[in-house]
């Protein structure tokens, strides 16, 4: 009763298609009922003697089954909906921030090899669950830090999840409500819902008043083998639904299912309907099959066509005849986004004929130089800015800086260029320190006199500067002689961040 009563159209406009389809068909309708010429001369039981296919007449016509299939794939496009919507795109591409408990107690050894290095497999299984969904962390201890924004790439994520321990936090604590509120920001900046998932060996009890009733769908995957009874009051009092860690997958499996539970009941109190005009499509399909029930060759043709065009696209099938007929029907751009859709990257590349999706394909693949490369002469703010990001994550950040500052000349409104900009010259910044710092204690000993050999123009002072124009291999050369440990890079920018503001700041 409760889904009757909730029953709408989602899309209710699209109804109106129901008119001219009406008028349509009743035209074509009217020609059959009409009475053959000369049947009123003959009588009545010899008309019905002598004619042949009488009772077809009232069995459905062609036009019938046309209108009727049309109709139902108009009510379908309407969007009929009566159940919530059990989350917005699925947990698999439902946005999901992790946050890592680096408190000391993770470093113990009680589940092999420690909590923490299962943790961290529990995380990279994770990922490679989710199917290319958008995945952010933070780490958390007696503060919570960003070790990576939202990205839809988790391989950028993983050198940083590697490089997390208890020993480049700035303090020591279990501050979990402060990643809650640090993920609640990330996740808050999304178009869609999100959810945050704990990773932790316990609570602090006292910090359990602090989590909010409302806010984003909150689990916790528990590494400890003896988790206490604040797990149980944390999961009661502020929903945080705990799942202990197995030695398999069904703990991961649990960890979806909490979230989707979550997601669903998010989706509820905010009114949304799941799409069900789907369902239509089956008796649509099935009405169109009537019309050829006569003919083999023909049924046989709309079979093959219709496997051509709704199979998704696989490596398998690109060079065979399915793939052929598609070919027929869709456009290189069009054959890309199917590939793209499929997490098919390599194939999607080769398939797109735009060269900025063919270079978002590249990227997914991890080929960022030959999609810096293709996206080098389009001369439009998305363009550079997409590759600056390339770029940066071939780690040329000099490069990526360029570009940026390219797209930023193109569009001085493009936030997410000056935004990647000023993050490009923070890592150039920090990286001539470290270079800077590794001279100075290489060449502690100050000599006593220095002479060169060379005069005149014949020798220059050369100094590499980070913020130049770099050659690709120039730029390489320079990344591995300034290489630093994403640990290192972390616990420096951890400290920043905790240490408390100068004297005299707002």
């Amino acid at each position: 009763m409760s889904a009757v009563l909730g029953f709408t159209f989602l899309r209710p406009w699209l109804l109106l298609a129901l008119i001219p389809l009406a008028a349509l068909w009743l035209p074509l309708r009217r020609p059959s009922e009409a009475e053959a010429p000369g049947v009123g001369h003959i009588a009545p039981h010899l008309l019905a003697a002598l004619t042949i296919g009488a009772t077809a007449r009232a069995k459905a016509r062609a036009a019938d089954l046309l209108f009727a299939a049309a109709a139902l794939m108009t009510l379908a496009a309407a969007g009929p909906a009566w159940r919530a919507a059990p989350s917005p795109f699925v947990t698999e591409t439902a946005p999901l921030v992790i946050a890592l408990d680096l408190s000391p107690s993770m470093d113990m050894g009680d589940v092999a090899p420690t909590r923490l290095e299962r943790a961290k497999q529990k995380i990279r299984d994770l990922i490679a669950r989710r199917a290319g969904g958008r995945v952010g962390l933070v780490a958390y201890s007696g503060t919570a830090h960003l070790v990576m924004p939202l990205t839809d790439d988790p391989t950028v994520l993983l050198p940083f999840l590697e490089a997390l321990s208890p020993a480049i936090m700035p303090d020591e604590g279990r501050a979990a409500s402060a990643a809650l509120t640090l993920a609640g920001t990330l996740l808050g900046q999304e178009e869609s819902p999100g959810s945050v998932l704990f990773v932790t060996d316990g609570i602090d009890p006292s910090d359990i008043a602090n989590f909010p009733e409302g806010g984003p769908a909150r689990a916790a995957l528990v590494v400890s083998p003896d988790p206490g009874a604040e797990i149980a009051d944390w999961s009661r009092r502020a929903g945080v639904r705990t799942v202990p860690v197995s030695i398999d997958a069904s703990d991961l499996r649990a960890v979806e299912r909490a979230l989707a539970s979550s997601l669903a009941r998010a989706a509820a109190r905010e009114g949304r309907r799941a799409d069900d005009g789907w369902m239509l499509a089956v008796p649509a399909g099935l009405l169109m099959l009537f019309w050829f029930r006569r003919g083999t060759a023909l049924r046989l043709g709309a079979v093959l066509i219709g496997l051509a065009l709704a199979a998704p696209p696989s490596p398998a099938r690109a060079a065979g005849f399915g793939e052929t007929l598609s070919g027929w029907f869709w456009t290189p751009d069009q054959r890309g986004a199917r590939f793209y859709a499929a997490h098919d990257y390599p194939e999607a590349a080769e398939a797109f004929a735009d060269p900025e999706w063919r270079a978002l394909a590249l990227m997914k693949d991890g080929k960022y130089t030959d999609a810096a490369a293709l996206l080098a002469p389009i001369q439009t703010s998305a363009a550079q800015y997409n590759r600056g990001i390339a770029l940066v994550r071939s780690r040329d950040y000099a490069g990526g800086q360029a570009a940026f500052e390219a797209a930023l000349r193109l569009d001085p409104g493009n936030a997410e260029a000056a935004d990647n900009l000023a993050t490009t010259k923070r890592i150039i910044a920090y990286l001539s320190e470290v270079r800077e710092q590794e001279d100075t204690e290489e060449g502690a000993e100050t000599p006593d006199e220095v002479v060169s050999d060379l005069s005149g123009d014949e020798g220059k002072p050369a100094r590499i500067d980070a913020r130049a124009q770099l050659s690709e291999a120039a730029a390489e050369e320079w990344m591995r002689s300034v290489e630093t440990r994403p640990a290192d890079f972390l616990k420096s920018r951890f400290a920043i961040e905790a240490a408390p503001p100068p004297a005299g700041s707002p």
